[in-house]
């Protein structure tokens, strides 16, 4: 009866345990909070500027960065419809998204302000490579670059990682580089 009692105890406190972060700083671009768990990988995204995870979780996190002068004058040049801002990124995100998702699902979509950076944060839900995965999203719109913040999980997993996720995201932070700064640019 004693070892049931404490293995209870244990179990309860083990499931109320707040995840610790870690703050992640990428080339002096930017800086992301991710779970302490979590260790660096390479093999998650070729284009990722930051890949990590809990491989034994199955949760992982990558961000992608990329110039907006490049995606603002393809926007131009091709005459798509599209818009060069955020609104128009998230257009051309979603369209690679269900290109690459089976079932895909799109909700919980709301516009936001990330550390002072317009951002638009979004949950997925669809089928990967016969796999159904959860995704929390985050597309910030910096000074020169957008950033695509990812972080996912198997879908069962979902709920349960969801706050870590947002926290994650929530802590995403543009560093500004002094030497850039002194050039006037």
């Amino acid at each position: 009866m004693k070892k049931t009692l404490l293995l209870l105890v244990l179990v309860a406190f083990s499931c109320d345990v707040k995840e610790e972060f870690k703050t992640i700083t990428i080339s002096d671009k930017y800086s992301l909070d991710i779970p302490d768990s979590f260790e660096k990988a390479d093999n998650l995204n070729d284009e990722a500027s930051l890949q990590y995870q809990n491989a034994l979780k199955e949760f992982y996190v990558i961000v992608m960065d990329e110039p907006k002068e490049t995606f603002d004058t393809a926007v131009t040049q091709y005459q798509v419809d599209m818009t060069p801002d955020l609104d128009g990124y998230y257009k051309a995100i979603q369209l690679n998204l269900k290109n690459a998702i089976k079932n895909i699902k799109i909700f919980n979509e709301k516009n936001t302000e990330i550390n002072g950076r317009k951002a638009k944060i979004f949950s997925i839900t669809g089928n990967v490579e016969g796999y159904d995965i959860f995704y929390r999203y985050a597309l910030v719109q910096g000074k020169k670059d957008y950033y695509q913040i990812m972080l996912w999980t198997e879908q069962k997993n979902g709920d349960h990682y969801l706050s870590t996720m947002d926290q994650s995201i929530n802590s995403f932070k543009e560093l500004i580089r002094h030497d850039k700064l002194y050039k006037g640019q």
